[in-house]
């Protein structure tokens, strides 16, 4: 029986699981698992409490900071492997050890690597000695049809904003696992710094642990690609269901939880295609989600009314074979409709005119009115700190920075705003080339940059096109004003952003799919751009591994979900973990 693409990636959490189970099965006994409270959703996605039951595991705590009750000899810590979070294990240990506590065994299971800084602390608090350690690294997790996710959430900060590049050796062993059970992809595209890194550290690994049958392949073209190519889309408001609910609730290890006690909304909500309702409503545009859902609870109604006409044998197997269906399937529905509710009365008062500013940023327009849209947003508290920030990167990313005085003039209302403590951020800002100044172009007089740039600002010089500009027109990237387009019927990308922008891996994706580009041509589109063509030859690509580093959009996600059904093609998405523009800026804020 022929194994299915979406089968094969199943077998990524059986791996994880059996790597788990095995350090648990080399600590003897019944014992007391504490997890560091980020790490609980993704082990959930990785496994059940009765397996772990099953492997000595007694009790269950959340890492916090007050006492932890003490249930069996063994101690066993599942924490981030981080200086911070590895000394507040060390204190807890040393205090359990002060307190005569010598029958205790303690184990310390590290989540992604053994750093040497860790080791090091551990000597120095004393508690080396005490402890065994033990490394675990999940594969890539499993969030949804053909969506993989390492759920590593502070990597975008690790690595953009810190240069901390510690990571990099386990996402190379992420990719270098799904090649095993994929096949080696025949095209390996990479682009950008850090992704040129993994790929140097998965050759290394194919030679060294072992490469996989490139003629058994399932991947014609694998990407890597790290999230700064197109920092874009991951600025931007995306329109469809999913979009909005991670960018109102934040959706980690494919879970949501939406904290409205008006609605009296459960939170932790599970999202999955497995879920009939949110699978038809996920990547729609969000305009289209209240017809959806409007028409299915008219059905329920229906469906409610011919059961009470129903004759007793007709009741009985309406009772046995439909009932616990149509429950279920009405709490979904009741969920998602709250959840649209709850979407509406955060984003409603300014989502119009949040879409009108992006869309205009974009097509580098009507400067003066994106501007005086961004100082009402700080004045009148219209948006939050974050959603400012973004439309600050935005416009400094589409037109090579914005000009020194109206960069001055912003964060000093910024500050106003929000606090002079957040000076460190527009410096980080600037230093990940988000937010910079523009060069004066006209002038290097310092009276002669400020009328020039009252100039440009009265006057928009159409010869001048910015670097974004021209990268946005080689791919087609802003589609053309159409009136006729239904979003509730999409035939192109731009559907996710309200037809203001395509995402730009999607794009190429796109254009490699249908031959309007070869894969020889993407080092002209995009600079140090490195293609392996392992065959030499050019191939009919139809089935894509996609790896983004630093975090991939539910808009990209939407979009290459689209992509799939317009073109036939096969789309495996893999990231470091989920991101959005709140995400983003919230890495250049100190913790």
């Amino acid at each position: 029986m022929q194994v299915s693409l979406d089968d094969k990636l199943g077998a990524l959490s059986q791996i994880s699981q059996k790597k788990l189970l095995e350090i648990l099965t080399k600590i003897s006994g019944r014992k007391d698992l504490i997890i560091d409270s980020s790490l609980i959703k993704p082990l959930e996605r990785i496994v059940g409490v009765s397996k772990l039951r099953a492997h000595g595991v007694d009790k269950i705590y959340k890492l916090e900071k007050g006492d932890i009750p003490l249930t069996n000899t063994q101690r066993v810590f599942f924490v981030n492997s981080d200086l911070i979070t590895v000394k507040h294990v060390s204190d807890k240990i040393n205090g359990e050890i002060s307190q005569k506590n010598d029958g205790n065994s303690y184990h310390i299971i590290l989540v992604g690597r053994k750093l040497q800084s860790v080791v090091n602390m551990l000597e120095t608090e004393g508690t080396l000695g005490y402890v065994s350690l033990f490394v675990f690294q999940w594969e890539l997790i499993k969030l949804d049809t053909k969506f993989l996710s390492m759920e590593f959430h502070n990597l975008y900060k690790s690595l953009f904003v810190d240069g901390d590049q510690s990571y990099l050796p386990v996402l190379a062993r992420s990719i270098w696992t799904l090649c095993i059970i994929l096949g080696r992809p025949l095209v390996t595209i990479v682009q950008g710094k850090h992704s040129r890194v993994i790929d140097k550290m998965l050759t290394k690994m194919f030679e060294e642990l072992g490469t996989p049958n490139r003629n058994d392949s399932e991947v014609g073209c694998m990407f890597i690609v790290d999230r700064d190519v197109d920092y874009a889309s991951s600025l931007l408001t995306g329109c469809t269901y999913s979009c909005l609910l991670d960018e109102v609730f934040g959706i980690k290890s494919g879970i949501v939880e939406i904290k409205d006690n008006k609605n009296d909304i459960p939170g932790g909500y599970f999202l999955s295609s497995a879920d009939e309702v949110y699978s038809q409503i996920k990547g729609r545009h969000f305009s289209d989600v209240f017809p959806y859902l409007s028409t299915k609870t008219k059905e329920l109604s229906q469906t409610k009314e011919k059961s009470q006409t129903m004759a007793i044998h007709e009741m009985k197997q309406f009772i046995s074979k439909e009932l616990s269906a149509v429950t279920n399937f009405k709490k979904k529905l009741a969920y998602h409709i709250s959840a649209c509710e709850s979407i509406i009365s955060h984003m409603g008062h300014r989502y119009e005119g949040l879409q009108n500013a992006e869309q205009n940023i974009l097509e580098c327009r009507s400067r003066r009115e994106t501007l005086t849209y961004i100082e009402d947003c700080l004045s009148m508290n219209i948006c939050d700190k974050y959603a400012v920030l973004r439309l600050l990167c935005l416009m400094s990313l589409t037109q090579d920075g914005l000009f020194p005085d109206e960069l001055q003039r912003l964060k000093l209302q910024f500050f106003h705003m929000f606090g002079y403590q957040h000076l460190t951020v527009f410096h980080a800002l600037e230093k990940a080339g988000l937010c910079v100044e523009q060069p004066a172009l006209l002038s290097t007089e310092v009276k002669g940059v400020n009328l020039a740039n009252k100039v440009v600002q009265a006057v928009p010089l159409p010869t001048r096109r910015s670097t974004f500009t021209n990268f946005a027109q080689k791919l087609k990237l802003i589609p053309p004003d159409g009136d006729n387009y239904e979003l509730s019927n999409p035939t192109d990308l731009s559907y996710v952003f309200g037809r203001a922008y395509i995402p730009a891996l999607c794009q190429i994706v796109n254009q490699i799919c249908k031959k309007e580009i070869t894969i020889e041509d993407l080092p002209k589109i995009l600079a140090n751009c490195t293609v392996k063509n392992m065959s030499g030859e050019q191939q009919n690509l139809r089935t894509f591994l996609i790896y983004i580093v630093g975090g991939v959009t539910y808009a990209e996600i939407s979009a290459f979900q689209l992509l799939e059904k317009l073109t036939g093609c096969q789309i495996v998405i893999a990231s470091s973990s989920t991101i959005n523009g709140n995400t983003i800026m919230k890495s250049f804020f100190q913790q």
